[in-house]
């Protein structure tokens, strides 16, 4: 017990200085200004399905750019809501949007690739704006981007959005995806390093240069991944390109989850699947995350309840450390405190939704989001396939 605590402080001790290092990477620079007529024509393509919440003041922001070259596309993934509708309101009102149908899911494709594929089919850009519906853009988001993208050579840009959090479960939860990202994964080497396994992008807002993203095959390449965005930045780093993650709180916001229910199903369909199908690899990886971030709040009680007052000041160590790093990387990214506070009981709920998309995949029929079911373990061969519904 003695050793394992000791071992808990030391690699903590170590993510520290890690969260201390990538928030030195994601301060806020300031890049020269690019003239007007030097700036690229840029695509700004946008998947949609079942988006009525969303679609208007995403789309509305992106239109109202400041940006001088660049059109809008839209694709009305064959939503069941009246998605459709208020696109087709709003292509009547704005000149520079094209909205596009769909069409049909072909097997051996999850629905949002082949979404990206069709629309970049339809696209003239010197670069491509992939972007989601559930997020809200500057009116000066594509000048921003598109200088400092051009500014650092990046064949993809990708930007960690704003993340706008209403409800209680999304207070708790939601910031659990950047504690998880900043105390793990040492960004310099995201960008700097080309070995693919420290690959990181951000779905909501991926800028790439049109010559690389055909050099990687595109969406068609990851045509059957649920981790796209990812999965592309890996294929980026493979063809020794280069990727640029920033934060992109200055140029837009991002609500991916409204309910307790759809963080579930959301992060459902994506952990397992992120993790190469591999039970060993979530196990193993949920059972580390476990015993560093949740283990020294228990211990730290079990200290104090038995008077084992060394395990209870070494579990004060570590819970102290854990705290502030959530408390740094909630300030960098203008985050609520709530997760802080309520911070073992989100690390316990995240690890029950990786077990639940271990479960839907081995025990289940796979993946469920937005009226699909993917099935992802195939044990003979690594593909997904579409077995019921429309799209997402």
């Amino acid at each position: 017990m003695i050793l394992i605590s000791l071992f808990i402080s030391a690699f903590l001790t170590g993510l520290f200085f890690i969260v201390l290092w990538n928030l030195w990477v994601f301060r806020m620079r300031k890049y020269d200004g690019i003239p007007e007529n030097e700036l690229p024509f840029v695509s700004v393509l946008i998947p949609a399905r079942n988006e009525e919440k969303n679609i208007r003041q995403c789309a509305e922001s992106i239109l109202k750019q400041d940006y001088p070259h660049y059109e809008v596309i839209i694709l009305d993934d064959n939503s069941e809501d009246s998605t459709i509708k208020i696109l087709s309101e709003l292509s009547l009102r704005y000149d520079n949007l094209k909205v596009i149908k769909g069409l049909e899911l072909p097997e051996g494709w999850s629905g949002k690739n082949f979404a990206c594929h069709q629309l970049y089919k339809q696209s003239h850009g010197d670069y491509l704006l992939f972007t989601d519906a559930d997020t809200v853009h500057r009116n000066d988001s594509l000048s921003k981007a598109v200088t400092r993208s051009v500014s650092r050579n990046a064949d993809l840009y990708t930007l960690i959005p704003e993340m706008t959090l209403k409800s209680f479960s999304e207070k708790f939860i939601m910031p659990g995806l950047h504690f998880t990202a900043f105390s793990l994964l040492p960004y310099y080497l995201a960008e700097n390093y080309s070995n693919p396994a420290f690959a990181m992008a951000a779905g909501p807002f991926m800028l790439f240069k049109r010559k690389s993203y055909v050099k990687i095959g595109g969406h068609e390449a990851v045509s059957n991944e649920l981790v796209e965005d990812v999965k592309l930045a890996k294929n980026i780093k493979k063809h020794k390109l280069k990727v640029v993650v920033n934060k992109g709180l200055d140029v837009l916001s991002c609500r991916m989850y409204d309910s307790f229910g759809d963080i579930w199903s959301g992060f459902s369909k994506n952990i397992f699947p992120g993790m190469n199908y591999s039970s060993a690899m979530l196990f193993s990886v949920f059972g580390f995350y476990l015993l560093l971030f949740f283990v020294p709040f228990v211990a730290l009680a079990a200290g104090i309840i038995s008077g084992n007052y060394y395990l209870a000041l070494n579990s004060a160590y570590q819970t102290i450390l854990i705290l502030i790093m959530r408390l740094l990387i909630n300030l960098s990214f203008r985050l609520n405190f709530i997760s802080i506070l309520l911070h073992p009981v989100s690390i316990f709920i995240i690890s029950l939704i990786a077990f639940n998309s271990w479960k839907w995949n081995v025990l289940g029929k796979g993946s469920k989001w937005k009226g699909r079911t993917y099935s992802g373990i195939q044990h003979n061969k690594n593909e997904i396939k579409s077995i019921s519904g429309n799209g997402g």
